[in-house]
């Protein structure tokens, strides 16, 4: 019996790296419809409907996601359900499992190395959250691997255009594309030439997008400007779980990032180890440095999740060694690994709107109206209310992330014209609210304790008034 269990086992085991991949590409499309919409996926929607020639103009989008909405303009001509809106990430979130397999075999890893990457790779919540967001940060992982392939196997065209297609994807995805040409350099020295032909061709496809950031470029935090330490931390911490943290947990994360740094003290060259470091090491250096000169923060943990991934493959890497320093890494990982899954859910990020919006209808009343403050709550409530009578509130005035412009305030009245009760939605928002804008928000709500609170894990949490008009 033991006989057949052990052969059983040793069987199975060359398959295990495809199943927890494949079990990685099941938690990303069951999860995939799971949340609310939130803001900045209501504004993809949004985009997805304004004339086609303002795409690249109109500035309700700043990250330059040109790509990601090419994409979605004919779904969302079929529908503006969440899974349509999400369908390029999640799908580009199974080519990346691929290509993870793809390039695990290219590095020569070994069995071990190659569970270890598929587990991480499979189920780290940050992984799972960005192939189910609406947003272009899972493609700019998927083009990413894919530039990585093309300069493993010196397919200079292939790498030419992944790489030009990067800056339209997100605009801080330039950082990526110039590590693949780092990567290229590094694996094919003498071939710098058509590397260098390849980095100046990808700069002259570059020109518009580099003409539309100098115009208008606003990618950093309005509620950190200037990158610090624990900003930094915190940033890094939430790219890879990004969910309320208890206490316990944030202390486990800490320790979990701290002894990760034990698997540095290496000398080995293997060419896997090398190309899999720099590919996500550069990047996050990059932003760094551009942070530190430019003294503008662009780091958040959505501009940070392309880097999980590659990540993960050197992690696994590391700790699918036989190396003294590897055990207690492994340990921790493994450990953060399971209790990331069980506290994980898919539903943190739209802040169970959806299910504050069928509570809203249910309490609804002829006469009642919905009260937007600012187009970070107008954009989602209105995605699932918009039949409802709503209008738009004045007094929060701040132009770049609360009160876009360019944002088109439909308005719908009460039938009869008389409100008899207004539901006020206001972001808890300290930073961008003024004061005295504060105080206007409080004498409009009565000052009054709001009657719901949604709580986001990436975002203000946003409030709701219940007023009875006198």
């Amino acid at each position: 019996m033991l006989a057949r269990l052990r052969s059983f086992v040793l069987r199975v085991k060359p398959a295990l790296p495809a199943l927890i991949l494949g079990i990685g590409a099941i938690l990303r499309i069951a999860g995939t419809g799971s949340s609310a919409i939130w803001f900045d996926e209501s504004n993809t929607v949004y985009r997805g409907h304004i004339p086609f020639m303002t795409l690249f103009t109109e500035h309700s989008e700043r990250s330059g996601d040109l790509f990601l909405e090419l994409l979605l303009r004919p779904l969302l001509a079929i529908s503006d359900s969440v899974w349509m809106l999400r369908l390029p990430s999640m799908v580009a979130g199974l080519i990346s499992l691929w290509l993870v397999w793809k390039l695990m075999r290219r590095l020569s890893f070994t069995l071990p190395q190659q569970i270890y990457a598929s587990a991480l790779v499979a189920c780290l919540p940050g992984l799972l959250w960005m192939a189910q967001d609406g947003r272009s940060y899972s493609l700019v992982t998927c083009l990413f691997l894919a530039a990585l392939w093309f300069a493993l196997e010196s397919q200079w065209l292939g790498l030419l255009a992944v790489c030009g297609l990067l800056i339209y994807t997100h605009s801080t995805a330039a950082v990526y594309a110039a590590t693949a040409l780092l990567i290229a350099l590094y694996l094919y020295p003498w071939k710098v030439r058509r590397i260098f032909l390849v980095g100046v061709l990808v700069a002259i496809s570059w020109i518009p997008a580099i003409y539309r950031m100098s115009d208008y470029f606003i990618v950093q935090q309005p509620w950190q400007p200037v990158l610090t330490l624990d900003w930094f931390l915190f940033a890094t911490v939430q790219t890879i779980w990004p969910m309320p943290w208890p206490g316990y947990f944030a202390l486990y994360c800490s320790a979990t990032l701290l002894v990760t740094l034990f698997l540095f003290a290496s000398r080995i060259r293997a060419r896997g180890r090398i190309v899999l470091l720099l590919a996500w090491l550069v990047p996050y250096l990059l932003l760094i440095l551009y942070c530190l000169v430019l003294k503008s923060n662009v780091i958040n943990y959505r501009t940070l999740m392309p880097i999980i991934l590659p990540f993960a493959m050197w992690l696994g890497w590391e700790l699918g060694t036989r190396r003294l320093l590897v055990h207690l890494p492994r340990l921790a990982w493994i450990w953060m690994l399971l209790l990331g899954l069980v506290l994980y859910d898919p539903a943190y990020r739209g802040a169970r709107l959806d299910q504050v919006a069928n509570y809203i209808r249910s309490q609804w009343r002829t006469g009642d109206t919905l009260v937007y403050t600012t187009v970070t709550t107008g954009l989602p409530f209105d995605y699932y209310l918009s039949d409802l009578p709503h209008t738009w509130s004045p007094i929060v005035t701040e132009p770049y992330f609360l009160g876009i412009s360019t944002i088109t305030h439909t308005e719908l009245p009460t039938p009869t014209g008389d409100v008899s009760r207004s539901w006020v939605v206001i972001p808890y928002e300290k930073v961008l609210i003024t004061p005295d804008e504060w105080t206007e928000l409080d004498d409009l709500v009565h000052h009054q304790p709001p009657h719901l609170r949604m709580v986001y894990v990436q975002t203000a949490s946003i409030d709701i008034y219940l007023v009875e008009e006198p």
